[in-house]
């Protein structure tokens, strides 16, 4: 069908597989991102996959290898099916991972995202050249 890694998973089977989890029902496993980002600092090999719901319920994933000198990034929308024309899979690689903590939309909480990347797959902010990873919400996190 695709070259997708992934298949149409639950958001409560993703969290089981070890997933970080992000949808309607709420988020699983953030302090996985929260490892994540230390090793980037430290600049230590690791690697994540995010699911992310839409309100649909549909999944997109997005793979994260951290090699120790860049970010490998994937994004896969294969199984969202209101993804329109461009769904697959789509590669590229980040030098640089970041986080903004403060006001999004009517919530405070903590973003992460990747910027200095190679090539634009469709970035989440086109001004920024950044890609949105995950937005943890102060309130909802405690």
């Amino acid at each position: 069908m695709n070259d997708s890694l992934h298949s149409d998973l639950s958001p409560k089977d993703a969290a089981t597989k070890g997933y970080i989890v992000a949808g309607p029902s709420g988020v699983a496993n953030v302090s996985k991102l929260e490892k994540f980002y230390e090793d980037y600092l430290n600049k230590t090999r690791n690697s994540i996959t995010l699911a992310r719901y839409t309100d649909e319920g549909d999944p997109t994933y997005v793979d994260l290898e951290l090699n120790g000198e860049e970010l490998l990034y994937t994004y896969d929308n294969s199984w969202d099916e209101f993804g329109g024309q461009n769904k697959g899979v789509r590669k590229t690689s980040c030098t640089q991972m970041g986080i903004r903590t403060g006001p999004r939309a009517d919530s405070n909480g903590t973003e992460y995202f990747l910027t200095s990347c190679r090539d634009n797959i469709g970035y989440s902010d086109l001004d920024k050249k950044e890609y949105f990873l995950l937005f943890i919400d102060d309130n909802k996190n405690k």
